[in-house]
C-alpha cells in the first residue's frame, strides 16, 4: 500500500475543537476516519506517494526544517495522537494563506527545472523509483503538486486551516 499524504480543510472552529483537549483525541480521530474508513472527511485530497518528492522539490531537503520556504507537506503544529506515520499536523488559516501564495508562485516548469532524479535517489526520497529515468515519474509528481497547490488555494480563499497527515 505505501505512505500517502492527505490534506483536509478545516475551519477555525474545528481547529479549536481539536486542540482544546489534546489528551482526548476522539473528535480528531472521528473526523479524520469517519465510520472506520468507510468514508473520508469532506474536501480531503491526497498527494498519493508523491508527497516526499514534492517536499524535496519545494524545499531542497529530504527532511523538514523550520526554515522550509514551502512547508506544504510537513508544516504546522502536531495535533492529536500518533497516527500511522506521526501525528496529524494543523496549519492555521493565516499559515494556509501564506503557503497558498508561495505555492501560487511555483509552477510546473519550475518543478521540472528542479527535478534531478539522481538527487532524489541520493536523498532517499520515497518511494524509491527515481532511477528509472522516466518522464512519467516527474509527470506524476507535478500532477499531484498541482492538485495540492489548488487545494491550498481553495482553502486560503475560504479562510480555512488545513489538517495534514501521512498514512
Amino acid at each position: 500500500m505505501g505512505m500517502c499524504a492527505y490534506f483536509v480543510p478545516v475551519t477555525g472552529e474545528q481547529i479549536a475543537l481539536f486542540t482544546e483537549e489534546p489528551e482526548e483525541p476522539d473528535e480528531l480521530i472521528a473526523f479524520l476516519f469517519p465510520n472506520d474508513l468507510d468514508q473520508e472527511p469532506e474536501g480531503r485530497i491526497d498527494a498519493d506517494k508523491a508527497w516526499h518528492a514534492i517536499h524535496f522539490l519545494l524545499n531542497g531537503s529530504a527532511m523538514p526544517e523550520e526554515t522550509d520556504p514551502a512547508p506544504a507537506i510537513f508544516g504546522g503544529e502536531p495535533i492529536g495522537e500518533e497516527l500511522d506515520y506521526g501525528p496529524a499536523r494543523v496549519l492555521q488559516p493565516a499559515e494556509v494563506q501564506a503557503l497558498a501564495a508561495t505555492l501560487a508562485g511555483i509552477d510546473a516548469a519550475q518543478l521540472r527545472a528542479r527535478y534531478v532524479p539522481e538527487q532524489l535517489t541520493e536523498a532517499d526520497i520515497y518511494p524509491s523509483m527515481w532511477d528509472r529515468n522516466d518522464d512519467t515519474d516527474l509527470d506524476y509528481v507535478i500532477e499531484n503538486y498541482l492538485r495540492m497547490a489548488a487545494f491550498y488555494s481553495g482553502a486560503a480563499e475560504r479562510g480555512d486551516g488545513v489538517l495534514l497527515y501521512i498514512a
